[in-house]
């Protein structure tokens, strides 16, 4: 509950939920937040998700480094991983684009990219 002078409640906050509606996703830390970037970037600039080799040579990093840091950005929900598919498996959650696309400010969506 949100409080404006004592004992007057303004309104109920749902747990979890932004006041605009969006979700509440866990805190990130720098690294993954630089890496769920670079995927949100690709995605949208190229129609298609990157390959883990591409992740790690953007961020520097193994490709051992990158799956253990998209493991994650799983557990935190910001990504899942289609275990149908042998290479570009990784996928933004809706959330997680629901929220990139908030902080960028910009009019550009990211469409599903099967």
């Amino acid at each position: 509950m949100l409080y404006g002078e004592p004992n007057m409640v303004i309104e109920e906050v749902q747990l979890g939920v932004l006041p605009d509606g969006g979700k509440l996703l866990p805190v990130l830390s720098e690294r993954q937040a630089k890496c769920l970037r670079f995927l949100y970037e690709y995605a949208v600039e190229r129609r298609d998700y990157p390959l883990g080799s591409e992740i790690a040579q953007h961020m520097g990093v193994s490709k051992q480094a990158i799956t253990s840091l998209l493991n994650s950005l799983v557990k935190k929900g910001y990504v899942t991983r289609d275990r149908s598919l042998l290479h570009r498996n990784v996928r933004l959650t809706p959330d997680a684009v629901e929220k990139l696309t908030r902080q960028s400010g910009e009019d550009r969506r990211l469409e599903p990219v099967a």
